[in-house]
């Protein structure tokens, strides 16, 4: 026989006498539940401060910037940023978005910028002077018309590069003073006039074309070129970039073509030798696409076997991109250090 009582039966709750009798009897009142679990707030993020790396002479580099700081939220919670920490970023801003997300799914999002600036450069004014290459001819031609691609020539391209990687100095100038047919060992006359009036503090000089095809012999080409070398340092030139001069391809040539291309594999080579030494020598730097070229003549070279397509110039004007930035010293940035050499 059962004689615990009932603490849950009508009679037990009748009055507060005999509610205090079956207390006292051992009835006990039920355990209240346990309160629900208390959901934590719903996470938040906060980026680092705005990353900014000044004085690049290349157009990417890897940065890293800090971890952004996470709160609340149901954990784990994980942070993630876009692009990340620790990659390779481009020249101008790069909006940076870092999403936190907790073990119930909720987010929260931040936003912060990385910025890239290319050094300043000292030198602002710059003459391509040359044959047709340097015009902007290309392997086409119209009733036996050269074609003038100006819009790809390479001082095109160059300056196209100056205005996109360092915007702070949009006065600097790129001067197109190429002329079709020209040879390297009788330009004295109009170099001279072209420096004179066009006061290049740079001159890229790209020429000996014309002289290979017309058979003259690897000393005579390269001495031409020590000459002009000379003339601008004589008047006045602070820097002189020489190309060493370009590969040609008579086999991209159509059967039915005028191809300008047919000369000795071993001649631009020969030429190249001796400026690898005569350049440095006479107090101008080299500038050397030789082997790029050779590795890509079928997309480099026009159809008339000495041209370039669009491909060979934008290669060109980024062989001279490189060694202006790797020698041209930074000019002082107002209100800092001046920027080392590269």
């Amino acid at each position: 026989m059962n004689l615990q009582p009932d603490c849950n039966s009508p009679t037990a709750r009748l009055t507060p006498l005999i509610a205090l009798l079956v207390l006292a009897a051992g009835c006990h009142s039920p355990t209240a539940p346990p309160p629900p679990p208390v959901t934590p707030a719903a996470p938040q993020i906060s980026c680092p401060a705005p990353v900014v790396v000044e004085g690049l002479s290349v157009i990417s580099q890897t940065v890293t910037y800090p971890a952004p700081v996470t709160t609340n939220g149901t954990q784990p919670v994980t942070a993630t940023c876009t692009p990340a920490s620790n990659t390779v970023f481009q020249l101008g801003v790069t909006p940076v978005t870092c999403t936190a997300v907790d073990a119930i799914g909720r987010q929260a999002t931040c936003r912060l910028s990385v910025t890239l600036r290319h050094r300043e450069l000292a030198l602002k004014r710059y003459v391509a002077f040359g044959d047709s290459m340097t015009a902007g001819e290309n392997g086409r031609a119209i009733n036996f018309v050269p074609v003038l691609d100006l819009p790809n020539a390479y001082p095109t391209q160059l300056q196209q590069f100056f205005a996109k990687r360092i915007p702070a100095q949009p006065d600097i100038v790129v001067i197109n003073q190429g002329l079709g047919g020209e040879r390297v060992t009788e330009n004295s006359g109009r170099l001279k006039t072209v420096i004179d009036t066009q006061r290049p503090e740079v001159l890229l000089f790209l020429e000996g074309a014309n002289d290979m095809l017309g058979g003259l012999t690897a000393t005579d080409i390269a001495i031409g070129i020590r000459d002009s070398i000379r003339i601008a340092r004589d008047r006045g030139v602070a820097y002189v970039f020489v190309s060493t001069v370009l590969p040609t391809a008579p086999q991209n040539c159509p059967p039915s073509g005028h191809c300008r291309g047919d000369v000795p594999t071993s001649l631009p080579i020969d030429i190249n030798n001796r400026l690898r030494t005569l350049v440095p020598a006479n107090g101008a730097h080299l500038v050397d696409p030789y082997t790029d070229f050779a590795g890509h003549l079928s997309t480099y070279v026009d159809l008339d076997g000495l041209h370039l397509t669009p491909a060979g110039n934008q290669a060109l004007a980024t062989a001279f991109w490189d060694r202006i930035v790797a020698v041209i010293p930074a000019r002082q940035l107002t209100g800092g250090a001046p920027l080392t050499h590269h």
